[in-house]
């Protein structure tokens, strides 16, 4: 059976690039003026890639449809169930529950998802800036900013000037694999590519470091929760 992209987007570009969304469609951006068998032929020579990556979404869509579908939400890599609680003024985490004001409850789902939404914004914010002292003094790197981001593709970023800004979705992953990214990206402050001195400085902190980098990339689907184009 052929392969055929959900869309194409074309634009500027000079490559041709493939993805596969959360609910499994293939994308495909490709440059203004390329013939489309031009890309037909680079989506069959990427067949096997595709299919498996499908076959990723499925699973996902399978064990983590409570997550996907916003009836329970990861944090720091628990799963946190949801109870509306007369008696809190705000959303309080205690345990694996998330408690939520009746006022907001009484709004609809739509609400609840918004206003978690936000709590988990706020959580990140305060986790990066703890573990941006953290390593700070423990690399004796110093950086000009920190922040969290909204990236649709990226965990996290270092710019020349030593601006570091996190994806904030980071908050949802496993306290281990949340420092590998914030190492990751300090350890940019330093060398600023994927050179084997990247990859042994990244060592000396976490010699894990590839472990940890796969527990990232089967999570990577957490990058598309809470964007209007890719919710379920």
């Amino acid at each position: 059976m052929m392969l055929h992209p959900a869309n194409i987007e074309r634009s500027k570009r000079k490559t041709l690039a493939l993805y596969v969304n959360s609910h499994g469609d293939l994308i495909v951006k490709a440059p203004l003026k390329l013939a489309d068998y031009k890309i037909f032929e680079f989506v069959k020579s990427k067949e096997k890639w595709i299919r498996s990556q499908q076959e990723r979404v499925a699973q996902n869509a399978s064990i983590n449809k409570s997550v996907l579908t916003y009836n329970t939400f990861l944090f720091l890599g628990e799963e946190l169930s949801v109870i509306t609680a007369t008696k809190v003024k705000k959303i309080t985490k205690a345990g694996s529950v998330l408690y939520i004001p009746t006022k907001i409850a009484e709004k609809g789902s739509f609400e609840v998802k918004k206003k978690i939404e936000k709590w988990l914004r706020d959580q990140a914010k305060i986790i990066v800036g703890e573990r941006a002292e953290y390593f700070s003094a423990k690399l004796r790197l110093n950086y000009s900013q920190i922040s969290t981001n909204n990236n649709k593709t990226r965990w996290g970023v270092c710019s020349h000037d030593g601006k570091i800004a996190i994806n904030w979705r980071a908050v949802m992953l496993k306290p281990q694999v949340f420092d590998y990214i914030m190492v990751h990206e300090f350890c940019h402050l330093l060398e600023m590519n994927h050179s084997k001195q990247f990859w042994n400085l990244v060592e000396t902190i976490l010699p894990n470091w590839r472990t940890l980098r796969k527990d990232l990339k089967k999570m990577n689907w957490l990058i598309n929760l809470f964007r209007k184009d890719t919710d379920l």
